[in-house]
C-alpha cells in the first residue's frame, strides 16, 4: 500500500483539516502515545504514518516483528476506546488501514492477522452505519466526510491492485461509487469541500479526486470534476449543465442538503446540515462565501427561554427548475414549535428563510432571536433610515430585507435587524399571540441596492374578515422591475385572499406576471 506514497507523499493527509495536517507542537511517537493511552485523532494519525514508514523499511530490510506487534497492539487499544458510531475516522484507521499496511509487511504476524480478520467487516459496517443509500454521509459525521472517503479510497485502491485481501460487500462498493459523486456535489468550487463546522473548508487534492474518479467515478462525475477545476483536461467549450449531474443534493436520511442555482461560475449555493437541534449553514454567491455557522433560533415565551425538546425533523422538500424548498420543524415545551423554511430561487438570486412559531392552544408574548455569522472578510452594514442591510466584501455582495419589519426604522416597534462582531441579529416580537412569522430575504446580488426596491406587509382576508398576523401573513416585494408575493398560513388552512390572489395552502412564493397573476415558484398545500 505504501507505493501510493512514493508518487503522492501527501496521500495520508487527504481530507484532513489543517489542525491535523499542520500541528503546532511536535507530535509524540506512537510508543509515547501508547504509554499515555492517547487515542486521539492526532495520535492515530501518527501511528498511521509510522505504519507506512515500517513498510518502507521492510522494502530495504526486515522490519522488526516486535515493532509490528506493538503497533498492532496500539491499533487494538484505539478500537477498545472508540466505537465506529462515535469516532469513525479513528476506528477505520486503526481497524482497517493500519492492519492492511502491516499485513503487507508480515501477513503471518498473529496480532496483525487478528485485526485483519475483522477489517472487511468494519469497512462494510461503515457504509451501512455512516451513509445513506446514495453515498451521502450522515450529518453527525459530515465534518469528516472527505477524511473518511479518503481512507476508503486508499484501502479500495490496495484491494483493486491486490495488495490486500478484503471481502467487501456489493453495498460497500455501491456506496463508495455514490460517495464520489456526492463529495463532488459538496465541493465549493474552490477545489475544497465544506465541512459545515468550525473546521471550515478542506482542500481536496487533485490526485485524491483523480483516484476517486478512477476507482468509482462515471463519465458524469469526470465532467463535473473538470467543471470544478479538479482535472488537468482543458475543454475549449463548457459543457451544458444537462451533461453534468444535477446541482442539487438532498438526503432526508442523512440530514444534508445542497441547494444550487446551477453549475455556472456565478451560481448561488446553500449548504445545510441538520444535526439534532443544530442547523449549520454556508451561503455562497458567485464563489464567495458570505455566511456560515449555526443558525439555530432562540425562542422566548413570556420572558422564559425555551429549550428544544427534540431534534429537527423534515416536513417538506421540493426541487424543480424554479426553486429548491426545504421545511423543518422542532418542538418545544407547552405546545410550542418552530417551523423553519429555506427557499432558493434558481433565476432571481433570492434566498428566503423564515421561522414560523406556532401554538394551537396558547397565547403569549413571543420573542424570536436569530443570529447569522458573516464569513471571513464579510461585513454587514444596516441602512441608516431603513430597516434593510447590505453585505460587503471589497465590493457589495448582497442585501438583507427583514420582511416582517417596517421599511422605515422610525416606524419599527416589533424587532430589529443589526449586527455586532460579525454576527447579524434578527429579532422579532409579538404580544399575546399564538404564532409569529419571521421571514428574511437574502438578495444575493451586489447590485441590488442600486435598484429601486421596497416591500410591505399585505392585508389578508377570509370571508371578508381581516385576519391578524398570527393567523396568516403576506408580503409584496419589489426589486427593480420584478415583484414577488409571499404568503404563509399560521393556522389551519382556509380560503384566504391576499392582493387579489386566493390561497387555501400553507405557503406560497411566486413572481407577479405583467397581467397581475402570480407564477408560483413554490406552493405547499
Amino acid at each position: 500500500m505504501h507505493g501510493l506514497l512514493r508518487n503522492i507523499p501527501n496521500a495520508l493527509y487527504w481530507g484532513l483539516p489543517d489542525y491535523m495536517r499542520h500541528q503546532n507542537v511536535p507530535a509524540r511517537s506512537w510508543q509515547q502515545n501508547a504509554v499515555r493511552k492517547d487515542t486521539s485523532a492526532g495520535a492515530v494519525l501518527n501511528a498511521l504514518e509510522t505504519a507506512y514508514k515500517c513498510a518502507v523499511i521492510a522494502e530495504h530490510g526486515k522490519a522488526s516483528d516486535d515493532d509490528l506487534t506493538a503497533l498492532a497492539g496500539y491499533a487494538e487499544m484505539v478500537l477498545e476506546d472508540h466505537e465506529l458510531e462515535n469516532n469513525p475516522w479513528n476506528v477505520l484507521i486503526a481497524g482497517v488501514e493500519i492492519p492492511a499496511v502491516l499485513s503487507a509487511i508480515s501477513s503471518n504476524n498473529a496480532k496483525v492477522r487478528q485485526l485483519m480478520s475483522s477489517a472487511a467487516l468494519l469497512l462494510n459496517k461503515s457504509a451501512d452505519l455512516l451513509f445513506d443509500n446514495e453515498g451521502v454521509i450522515k450529518a453527525r459525521y459530515f465534518p469528516k466526510y472527505a477524511a473518511i472517503v479518503a481512507t476508503w479510497t486508499r484501502c479500495f485502491r490496495a484491494l483493486r491492485s491486490k495488495q490486500v485481501n478484503l471481502k467487501l460487500k456489493k453495498r460497500f462498493v455501491t456506496t463508495y461509487e455514490w460517495s464520489v459523486r456526492q463529495l463532488l456535489l459538496c465541493s465549493t468550487g474552490r477545489r475544497s469541500v465544506t465541512t459545515l463546522s468550525a473546521d471550515g473548508e478542506i482542500k481536496l487534492a487533485k490526485p485524491f479526486v483523480a483516484l476517486m474518479l478512477e476507482l468509482g467515478g462515471d463519465i458524469s462525475d469526470k465532467r463535473l470534476a473538470n467543471r470544478l477545476g479538479f482535472t488537468q483536461q482543458k475543454i475549449s467549450k463548457q459543457l451544458p449543465d444537462h451533461y453534468l449531474p444535477d446541482a442539487t443534493l438532498h438526503s432526508s436520511d442523512s440530514g444534508v442538503t445542497v441547494m444550487r442555482t446551477g453549475w455556472g461560475q456565478k451560481r448561488r449555493e446553500v449548504y445545510l446540515r441538520v444535526d439534532r437541534h443544530d442547523l449549520y449553514i454556508d451561503v455562497a454567491s458567485g464563489g464567495r462565501l458570505l455566511f456560515q455557522g449555526n443558525i439555530r433560533s432562540e425562542l422566548i415565551i413570556d420572558g422564559v427561554t425555551m429549550p428544544p425538546l427534540g431534534s429537527w425533523e423534515e416536513v417538506c422538500w421540493e426541487s424543480d427548475d424554479d426553486a429548491d424548498y426545504l421545511e423543518l420543524e422542532i418542538r418545544y415545551s407547552a405546545g410550542w414549535k418552530i417551523q423553519k423554511h429555506l427557499l432558493l430561487t434558481k433565476d432571481d438570486k433570492l434566498l428566503l428563510t423564515g421561522d414560523v412559531v406556532l401554538n394551537k392552544d396558547d397565547r403569549a408574548q413571543i420573542q424570536l432571536k436569530q443570529k447569522i455569522q458573516c464569513a471571513d472578510g464579510i461585513k454587514f452594514f444596516p441602512a441608516e433610515e431603513h430597516s434593510e442591510g447590505f453585505v460587503w466584501s471589497d465590493n457589495p455582495e448582497a442585501m438583507l430585507i427583514p420582511l416582517a419589519l417596517s421599511e422605515w426604522r422610525t416606524a419599527i416597534r416589533n424587532g430589529k435587524l443589526d449586527s455586532e462582531d460579525g454576527l447579524i441579529h434578527y429579532h422579532l416580537q409579538a404580544d399575546q399571540a399564538s404564532g409569529l412569522y419571521a421571514p428574511l430575504l437574502f438578495v444575493l446580488n451586489g447590485k441590488s441596492g442600486l435598484k429601486e426596491y421596497t416591500w410591505r406587509q399585505l392585508t389578508i382576508a377570509e370571508q371578508l374578515d381581516i385576519q391578524p398576523d398570527d393567523v396568516a401573513s403576506g408580503y409584496r416585494i419589489q426589486i427593480g422591475k420584478k415583484q414577488w408575493l409571499l404568503y404563509r398560513s399560521l393556522t389551519e388552512f382556509g380560503n384566504r385572499t391576499v392582493l387579489g390572489q386566493n390561497y387555501s395552502s400553507e405557503f406560497a412564493f411566486g413572481e407577479f406576471r405583467e397581467d397581475g397573476t402570480v407564477y408560483e415558484y413554490v406552493e405547499i398545500e
